[in-house]
């Protein structure tokens, strides 16, 4: 089930591995490897049983939320759909990690 939590950042270390390899480094913004640390952060952190580790990986989805705002001059706005599924997505893995925490603890104690 800990595998859950890397899906987002191993989707995209392949996207941004893809684009490096045709585009080169400089063809990436520097914040997309910002946004890996995080997810990758913040998967780890869910893995080992910290709910508050999905914080970070919402900071990525409010972040794209945001810049969903700004005019960037895209052809496709996809920032605003992704960032939502980036929200949801950690909002509810840190609830699964926060609830089986407190069954844990529960059961110890009865």
């Amino acid at each position: 089930m800990k595998i859950v939590y890397y899906i987002p950042s191993i989707l995209f270390v392949v996207f941004y591995g893809w684009l490096t390899v045709n585009v080169g480094f400089g063809g990436i913004s520097p914040i997309a490897y910002v946004w890996i640390a995080l997810l990758l952060g913040s998967a780890v952190l869910l893995s080992y049983g910290k709910f508050w580790g999905g914080v970070f990986g919402m900071l990525t989805g409010a972040y794209w939320v945001y810049m969903s705002t700004m005019d960037t001059g895209q052809v496709i706005n996809i920032e605003l759909p992704v960032g939502l599924i980036i929200l949801v997505y950690f909002t509810l893995c840190s609830g699964y990690v926060f609830h089986k925490s407190k069954a844990k603890k529960s059961l110890q104690q009865a």
